[in-house]
């Protein structure tokens, strides 16, 4: 038989995505697409690691970096109720938005508590949407539909919105001066940025960190970006909404007159809500069950019971208070010690050690919600 000759015209098969960690944060476009493109993790083979050789000086490190550790280090992370619910309120919003390209919608991703997961919602929502803008249209690397940025710090001065987004795009913002010191190349790259992005046809704008800024510091972007390229954009940050809403008035300050006849109101924000887990209780009997069985599914321990997780779920409530920021890192930490001390498990133990290494609490604590 003979052997398949590739067409010469045709392109090259792309070349793998690089590793998330070398790529860099998802607030360059090279990591936003290599996260966005990665396959999903799949679990090594389920081979225990052989006994301690305390001669050997480098069977620590060895251990350190068998498979199945490094698997557990990063467990990914779940969709909560909350974020369930978001991305399909998100999906409608976006859907609405790119068939009226209605002018700078504005929507917050609030919640209650910090470590909720709000970034997690943030990210899911752009790349659920740019995966199925990719998966209907091809990838094609000539559009950004996905605009990813943190909210630059402002050490008293104003945010500089257009660093951030020449930071997206990819572009050095320093050059050296005669003795060698690094120079911002450009005071505002503002319109370079509009102009890429008009004509690489960005759709969605996310921003994290809302909460670090002053009101009038998204008084830019809402008059610029939000009216000029007709973005949706999400704003993520506790308290993300009420600064939204003061910022939305201090934009129009006709918004701020009322009249005995006729009061106004202030301007709606639309707001997807990340809250807190609750206890098990009547009110909410499966929302942190819910949340422990997705992570049970991923542990590959060697003496790993399905559902032994749930039998923890009263004692993991107390360590974690509910808060994926907590959860997460728990069970990371937790299974990479079962591996590495042979337990094989998640115990009550074995969490015990690994709150005490991440300074969680660890000391009974008696619920009336449970």
């Amino acid at each position: 038989m003979k052997a398949p000759v590739r067409d010469p015209q045709s392109p090259p098969a792309p070349p793998a995505p690089p590793a998330p960690d070398t790529a860099g944060p998802p607030t360059t476009l090279l990591g936003w697409r290599t996260r966005l493109r990665q396959p999903p993790a799949q679990p090594p083979p389920l081979v225990p690691l052989p006994p301690q050789d305390p001669s050997c000086a480098d069977s620590e490190e060895e251990r350190e970096n068998d498979p199945r550790v490094r698997y557990h280090a990063d467990l990914g992370l779940i969709e909560t109720t909350d974020i369930q619910r978001g991305l399909h309120l998100a999906r409608r919003m976006l859907r609405r938005n790119g068939e009226s390209r209605q002018i700078g919608p504005h929507i917050a991703i609030d919640s209650d508590y910090r470590g909720t997961g709000k970034r997690t919602l943030l990210h899911h929502i752009g790349m659920g949407h740019q995966g199925r803008r990719e998966k209907l249209h091809g990838i094609d690397d000539t559009h950004i539909p996905v605009v990813c940025i943190n909210a630059p710090p402002t050490p008293g001065t104003p945010a500089d919105w257009s660093a951030a987004l020449a930071t997206f795009l990819g572009w050095d913002l320093y050059r050296p001066d005669t003795d060698n010191r690094p120079v911002q190349r450009m005071k505002d790259f503002t319109g370079p940025a509009v102009h890429v992005m008009r004509t690489r046809h960005v759709e969605v704008c996310l921003v994290d960190g809302i909460d670090r800024l002053r009101t009038e510091d998204l008084q830019p972007t809402f008059d610029y970006l939000a009216d000029e390229l007709s973005l949706t954009i999400f704003w993520s940050g506790i308290g993300s909404s009420d600064i939204l809403r003061e910022a939305r008035t201090a934009r129009f300050p006709a918004l701020r007159r009322t009249s005995d006849a006729a009061p106004l109101r202030q301007r709606a924000v639309p707001t997807l809500w990340v809250n807190r887990l609750p206890p098990r209780c009547p009110e909410h009997p499966d929302e942190w069950p819910r949340a422990l069985a997705s992570f049970d599914g991923r542990l590959h321990l060697c003496h790993h019971r399905p559902g032994s997780l749930l039998e923890l779920d009263e004692e993991l409530y107390e360590i974690t208070d509910g808060l994926m920021e907590n959860l997460t890192p728990l069970l990371s930490m937790a299974a990479q010690i079962s591996i590495l001390d042979s337990t094989e498990a998640i115990t009550p133990e074995v969490l015990h050690d690994a709150a005490r290494y991440l300074d969680l609490p660890t000391a009974e604590r008696h619920d009336t919600s449970w």
